[in-house]
């Protein structure tokens, strides 16, 4: 049910945001089938469009507020607060700390524009520092300029880093990454990037498995 209001209120600003269209005429048969479906739902074809890239685009599945680093600080609050009102709560290791700043300018701003009838509220400056403080020092950690040496690294290096900053893979033991990988394959599925191949998926694997048993 939560998870639901928060489709409506995100699909609901965005499609507030857009105004009054009107609806260009078919020119082929499968305009014409476009625009019958269209009259079905009571949207023109735009805001269809925009109502399914809405749907694609929900951030993955996030944590509950009891999950977020040191729960009970400010930032952890904040972020509950915030962020959950349009969205899952996300873990601050989605992101690294170089990514966290834009993100967050970005979230603020779509919140602002939001129309007031939506009541979503909008972090003051002091609530703004406070939670990029937070998102930032229990951020991703990165890799750095070189990554450790092994079968398997070209591929990891590769694949990892089309969604976010390429993670240190010491960053988790031998034992924990593969349930890792196999959430963030779900996230690849969820936000439709292209799946890694068999080969990669192992050589990745050995290749983290064999990292983490340095530590």
């Amino acid at each position: 049910m939560r998870s639901g209001v928060k489709l409506i209120v995100i699909v609901g600003g965005l499609l507030a945001l857009l105004g009054c269209r009107k609806e260009a005429p078919a020119s082929d048969a499968s305009a014409s089938a476009g625009t019958q479906g269209s009259q079905r739902t009571g949207l023109n074809r735009q805001d269809e469009l925009l109502l399914a890239a809405a749907n694609v685009a929900l951030p993955p599945p996030g944590v509950t507020a009891a999950d977020l680093p040191e729960p009970n600080s400010k930032g952890a609050q904040l972020v509950g607060q915030y962020c959950g009102q349009c969205h899952n709560i996300p873990t601050p290791q989605m992101h690294s700390a170089t990514d966290w700043p834009s993100i967050a300018r970005r979230m603020w701003l779509r919140m602002e524009l939001l129309p007031s009838t939506l009541q979503v509220k909008v972090p003051s400056a002091g609530e703004r520092f406070a939670i990029l403080d937070y998102l930032n020092t229990n951020a991703l950690k990165v890799s750095g300029s070189t990554l450790p040496p092994g079968v398997g690294r070209e591929a990891f290096s590769q694949v990892c880093s089309r969604c976010h900053a390429l993670p240190d893979p010491r960053t988790h033991s031998r034992e924990d990454w593969p349930t890792v990988y196999a959430r963030m394959e779900r996230n690849m599925e969820r936000m439709k990037v292209p799946p890694p191949t068999r080969e990669q998926t192992s050589d990745i694997l050995l290749y983290l498995q064999m990292v983490a048993s340095r530590q």
